[in-house]
């Protein structure tokens, strides 16, 4: 029983964790690399803090931006968190 309930706790905080950004993600989506990874950081900073953080794989890519628009007023996501966020998560998304 007590393994089982390790298990799903691993599985959940594996499932839980955005991808980090690769050089060859960077230049697929000609973003650079320093960009993706801010992106990320914030992402887990601002929307992980109320809820699960997203997965760039919960959406496609073309979706990202306007499910972005329906959050990042309650995120209180400033202009250059939001467009940070956005990149990294198209970018993502498209893997």
């Amino acid at each position: 029983m007590i393994r089982l309930a390790l298990l799903g706790t691993l599985i959940a905080a594996c499932a839980g964790t955005p991808p980090l950004a690769t050089g060859a993600d960077a230049q697929r989506a000609h973003v650079a690399l320093a960009d993706l990874q801010r992106g990320r950081t914030f992402l887990v900073q601002k929307c992980g803090g109320c809820h699960l953080t997203p997965l760039p794989n919960e959406h496609l890519a073309a979706d990202w931006p306007k499910k972005l628009d329906e959050m990042s007023v309650r995120a209180k996501l400033d202009g250059n968190q939001r467009r940070a966020i956005e990149a990294y998560l198209v970018a993502m998304a498209s893997r």
